[in-house]
């Protein structure tokens, strides 16, 4: 890293790194070597990013999943981790600053960047048929179809049939 730049800390990595003014000098250096990959990749991320890494899709180290941070539409100064996969949208969480919000979807597995993700997966017949299903859900969830009728389309849909 040059001199000059910038250092990013998790708040993980700050407290294992002062860990030994709390523990056993064998548990802090277990804390930082613990902390320690979790930092790397976020001082990279936030670096590459000039530390505002907003709209950076990150792939799941699990499985084929994604996450990118914004700003929270609803909320003023707050961010949203926003994730999805090959079937569309399936959650996001709050959090009242980016760094945390950052840091939180590292935590969760989404560390490798891959931009661009989510305009090449939403591009996908797979991306369009979770979108098929997310909106029968909706209709079921705001009341307007039952729950019977919602997975009779839904199978409609599975044997290509149109029901939208």
């Amino acid at each position: 890293m040059e001199r000059n730049a910038l250092r990013y800390r998790t708040t993980r990595w700050e407290r294992a790194r002062t860990a030994h003014l709390r523990a056993p000098g064998d548990f802090a250096k277990h804390l930082r070597d613990l902390a320690r990959p979790l930092q790397i990749e976020y001082q990279r991320l936030m670096a590459a990013h000039g530390g505002r890494p907003i709209g950076i899709e990150c792939r799941s180290a699990f499985r084929p999943a994604w996450a990118f941070v914004l700003p929270e539409m609803n909320e003023a100064g707050r961010f949203r981790v926003q994730c999805f996969d090959e079937d569309g949208f399936f959650s996001h969480q709050v959090y009242d600053g980016l760094e945390q919000a950052i840091e939180n979807m590292m935590v969760d597995g989404y560390r490798t960047p891959d931009v661009g993700a989510l305009d090449r997966i939403a591009a996908t017949d797979r991306w369009a048929m979770g979108v098929k299903y997310a909106t029968l859900r909706q209709r079921f969830q705001e009341g307007l179809i039952t729950y019977v009728r919602m997975l009779e389309e839904m199978k409609a849909l599975s044997e290509g049939k149109a029901v939208l």
